[in-house]
């Protein structure tokens, strides 16, 4: 330093000192940070002085201390199985010392190992700006709530928020890790915080994004958090697989949410999930009130306050509603089916598939991402919703589209009362289209060899003196009762004539006279042989 405020050039310090070039360089900018004009100044400067400008892990270390191999303990605190410093720096008061040496402090110990790091350039800071960035994971440890009669235990998962730039964090407890409750998750963080960050980091999970093909990890955000984040103007940036240093800042706040909430409320017995998480905001406040932070006198919400609330994303005008997506087919009768209610669309889309957005009371029907029709959920079930401006011109039946006139050909097949009976559903809906389903199934009934039976069944309906409307239902049950009635057996016969008694003759009144008798001779062994053998004649002669 002394060389340097003589104006002598680099060459000569290294040639006069022995030091290199870095350290001449290190030298002057130490001189010109502080001031130094003249070498008085510096021969003034005491050993804690100079010790206080040169913190770079570079110096001898003093006798006094016991020292310890800094590159190793460096190296411990790497890869997977990396130990706390605690307990480096408790392994480190376990070596021997010398008569009049003592060890390091822990905030000396860790104060060396952070001076060696920042010399071997071992790690990258990252610079976080303030509203930017709002990283989210679940806590590992799980909390639980107690049934108060039955005591039955219910692990609850943890979610958690955290600010980098601030620090702030937010938790907040939930029965399950499921995207309904993913999303509630992130409102309720944006709403905590007063505001919206640019961007989300969440993990890879389900619930945030999915893999883009089989053996590919690359990610793509899911339709229902993208659509989620659009609605309050930010976007997700999931991180990379395996990579937990992408979301450092939540990791951490994990660490702090589960040692000062989920192990300080680890004794205390919950009965419901409101009084959880009333617990867990009282935790999050202190955590977020607590100072020191970051060595200094201000907490993470001062922090928040002066710095980053201003540089959130204000909140929408209109809450976040829960987003169902279905698909679905047109049907001939240009409606499409969602929870037993049929929905109209253009005729024109008859037969093609289309995806349903059903957000909050809307529903919303899409053809290759183009909307083609909203309605009003219906909250009854099979109804129709039709709007009058899907119905097609009468004059323009196109060929893959249900009509009367078709209906009306098909029931002419079967009867006249069949036809007057599809003729009564067809007049009896406020648009003829919502009762082609009905005319359909009850055409269906007449396949086959029940042609007559559904006839007979339609005359009945018609026919009888207090007509019941026709329906499906009614057309059913009345043709099942007439096919039971076709195949019913009778349930009483004629009965048949009882058998002649038998009577049994008398002892010795049996009547012989037409049975031919013959004597014993006839039973001989030359009788019977003569009758049996061919070559004897009638008369006995060979």
């Amino acid at each position: 330093m002394s060389l340097l405020i003589q104006n002598l050039s680099y060459r000569q310090i290294e040639a006069w000192a022995g030091c290199s070039h870095t350290t001449i360089a290190k030298a002057k900018r130490i001189c010109q940070e502080q001031g130094f004009t003249s070498t008085a100044q510096v021969k003034n400067l005491t050993a804690e002085e100079l010790d206080a400008l040169f913190t770079d892990g570079r110096k001898t270390p003093s006798d006094e201390f016991v020292a310890f191999d800094v590159a190793a303990m460096v190296t411990k605190r790497s890869g997977k199985k990396k130990l706390p410093l605690r307990v480096l720096w408790a392994d480190y008061l376990d070596t021997d010392r010398a008569p009049g040496q003592r060890h390091y402090s822990y905030q000396r110990f860790c104060q060396i190992i952070g001076e060696y790091v920042d010399v071997n350039d071992l790690t990258m800071r990252i610079t976080h700006a303030p509203g930017h960035t709002m990283q989210v994971d679940w806590a590992g440890t799980k909390m639980a709530v107690f049934d108060p009669i039955t005591g039955r235990k219910t692990k609850v998962s943890v979610f958690v928020a955290s600010l980098p730039y601030s620090g702030m964090v937010f938790a907040r407890g939930y029965l399950d890790e499921k995207s309904p409750n993913w999303l509630d998750a992130h409102q309720q963080a944006f709403e905590f915080f007063g505001g919206i960050a640019q961007v989300v980091i969440p993990d890879n999970a389900s619930t945030a994004s999915n893999q883009i093909a089989r053996g590919d990890r690359a990610r793509d955000v899911n339709r229902a958090y993208r659509d989620f984040l659009e609605h309050h103007h930010t976007a997700a940036v999931p991180t990379r697989p395996v990579k937990p240093q992408d979301k450092g800042n939540v990791e951490a706040g994990v660490k702090i949410v589960t040692n000062w909430v989920i192990n300080r409320l680890a004794d205390r017995r919950f009965a419901s999930l409101d009084d959880l998480n009333a617990a867990v905001a009282d935790q999050i406040t202190a955590i977020n009130t607590r100072t020191p932070f970051r060595g200094q006198q201000i907490s993470r919400k001062d922090l928040f306050d002066e710095h980053e609330r201003p540089e959130l994303l204000g909140l929408p005008e209109s809450r976040w509603q829960p987003v169902t997506w279905r698909k679905s087919k047109v049907n001939r009768d240009y409606h499409i089916e969602i929870a037993t209610v049929k929905y109209s669309v253009p005729h024109t889309f008859a037969g093609r598939h289309v995806d349903v957005k059903i957000t909050g009371d809307r529903l919303t029907i899409m053809c290759d991402a183009d909307i083609i029709a909203t309605h009003t959920v219906s909250p009854r079930q099979h109804a129709y919703v039709t709007d009058p401006d899907h119905v097609p011109d009468q004059h323009q039946q196109s060929s893959d589209l249900w009509s009367r006139a078709y209906f009306l050909r098909q029931a002419h097949k079967i009867g006249p009362h069949t036809v007057a009976a599809i003729t009564s559903v067809l007049d009896a809906r406020p648009i003829e289209a919502q009762g082609y389903r009905t005319c359909q199934n009850i055409l269906a009934l007449g396949k086959g060899d029940n042609k007559a039976l559904l006839e007979q069944a339609c005359r009945h309906l018609l026919d009888a003196d207090r007509p019941r409307a026709i329906s499906y239902t009614a057309v059913k049950q009345h043709l099942a009762g007439l096919r039971a009635q076709a195949h019913a057996r009778p349930t009483t016969t004629d009965a048949a004539p009882p058998p002649a008694p038998r009577i049994d003759p008398a002892p010795g009144s049996r009547d012989t006279s037409g049975a031919h008798l013959a004597g014993p001779e006839h039973f001989s062994l030359d009788a019977l042989l003569k009758k049996t053998d061919p070559t004897h004649d009638k008369g006995g002669q060979a």
